[in-house]
């Protein structure tokens, strides 16, 4: 089999996953119209971007970008148990892909001072690294930053806000 056969093999399943129905009233399935010509658009993928596929691969497993924030209590960098099972998921696509890198960013809410929240901000890209080295993941696929309260991903003020700002990226890089 070809590369391009397997290319459009596999988008047409991607397609079909994509694809929902929804059962009617009386129990059978109504279909829904995506309005798209399968064949015609697997094979302009194929043949405009065959890159496309080692694309795929690098990215199958990979975690969403909403997985990809843990956020912390106040003051706190003990991860929270709602977020061992989202980090996991990285671990677990990190040590399948051995060749990806991410980059762990520690961030903080506006309190506090400058120095204190980038020291605050590494404790926490600290301690998902060490989480992720803990579930087998390579030392060198890891950069650990700390931004302190200079990047929110929030502006304002009052504990919504800060609940936002107080957090860990994981930011995957290229090979």
């Amino acid at each position: 089999m070809n590369k391009y056969s397997i290319a459009a093999a596999l988008l047409a399943t991607l397609f079909l996953i994509g694809c929902s129905s929804t059962p009617s009233k009386d129990g059978a399935a109504v279909g829904v119209d995506s309005g798209m010509d399968v064949d015609s658009d697997i094979r302009t993928a194929v043949i405009d971007d065959t890159s496309s596929l080692d694309e795929a691969r690098l990215y199958a497993g990979k975690p969403s970008i909403q997985d990809s924030i843990i956020y912390f209590d106040f003051d706190s960098y003990a991860i929270r148990s709602e977020f061992l099972e989202q980090l996991r998921a990285h671990a677990r696509f990190l040590n399948e892909n051995r060749q990806r890198r991410v980059t762990i960013e520690g961030h903080t809410d506006e309190r506090g001072s400058r120095e204190y929240n980038i020291a605050l901000g590494e404790r926490r890209a600290n301690a998902v690294r060490d989480f992720l080295l803990i579930n087998g993941v390579s030392p060198n696929q890891i950069m650990v930053v700390s931004y302190g309260k200079e990047r929110p991903a929030v502006e304002g003020t009052g504990e919504a806000v800060w609940s936002k700002n107080r957090r860990a990226e994981l930011i995957y890089g290229s090979r």
